[in-house]
């Protein structure tokens, strides 16, 4: 979030019949936070995943963990996470995890930055940054071939989720830069959900997703996360292969003058 904003993750860890319980009030919206903090405590305890339950985010019986946005709750509740299994690693090292039952294991990560405009040397705006690059290849009859997308994203704690991030954050932008529409009147949709031009499976191009893993801060194991930046370089990486193409410069979205516009 940054900015100055207040911005916490939480995390509580139970330990109940045996098992390790997760708790963060912390949306999934398709990150796949359940199994990146499952993941963290496999890797800083040593225990297997059989013996991790991740409990669905509830705010009745979980501490707040904030607002989903990108990928904060990786980095926030991740880092959260990580300093619970502190207490939790220790704990395992004096008896066995069947020793704990009843015991609970707290962690809470706040990310501090600076306000817009703060009087403040080298002002800190957010906690980390996330870097991309894509790069779109079309046929001979100026139709999507290939997108290549590089990002940074610090640790991949699950690379497959992060190439499916990468994967569906581009497809969501082709259509972006290409063929969808979403007329407003009144602030209102007038369009049915089928009439927006989003693309169909059939006309998917190859897209090849290269995850750049840099050291990253030290907190939730590296991770800086990915999220709205997979969509951010597709319409300019497309943009640019239609001038390539054509020598014409297209300023407005979606792209006119394609084989995708509507006749």
């Amino acid at each position: 979030v940054g900015v100055g904003i207040p911005d916490t993750g939480r995390v509580r860890l139970t330990v109940e019949d045996g098992k390790v319980h997760i708790f963060a009030g912390a949306s999934c919206i398709g990150q796949g936070l359940g199994t990146v903090l499952t993941q963290m405590i496999c890797d800083q305890t040593g225990l297997p995943h059989e013996d991790v339950v991740y409990e669905r985010s509830n705010t009745y019986f979980a501490p707040d963990s904030g607002t989903t946005s990108g990928s904060r709750q990786t980095l926030f509740t991740g880092e959260a996470c990580r300093r619970a299994c502190e207490g939790l690693k220790a704990a395992l090292e004096e008896g066995g995890l069947g020793s704990l039952n009843g015991k609970e294991f707290y962690g809470e990560y706040l990310g501090k930055t600076d306000p817009l405009g703060a009087d403040v040397p080298n002002p800190v705006s957010h906690i980390a940054y996330g870097y991309a690059t894509q790069v779109c290849v079309l046929d001979e009859d100026g139709k999507l071939k290939q997108i290549v997308a590089a990002h940074d994203v610090g640790k991949a704690v699950n690379p497959l989720s992060v190439e499916g991030q990468i994967e569906g954050g581009v497809v969501m932008s082709m259509g972006y830069a290409l063929t969808e529409r979403y007329p407003l009147e009144d602030c209102k949709p007038n369009v049915k959900f089928g009439t927006l031009g989003l693309f169909r499976a059939s006309q998917i191009p190859e897209i090849v997703p290269i995850i750049v893993e840099k050291p990253g801060l030290n907190v939730a194991c590296g991770a800086i996360g990915i999220g709205e930046i997979t969509s951010i370089p597709t319409a300019p990486a497309i943009a640019g292969a239609y001038y390539r193409y054509d020598g014409k410069r297209r300023t407005a979205l979606p792209l006119e003058g394609t084989p995708y516009s509507k006749k």
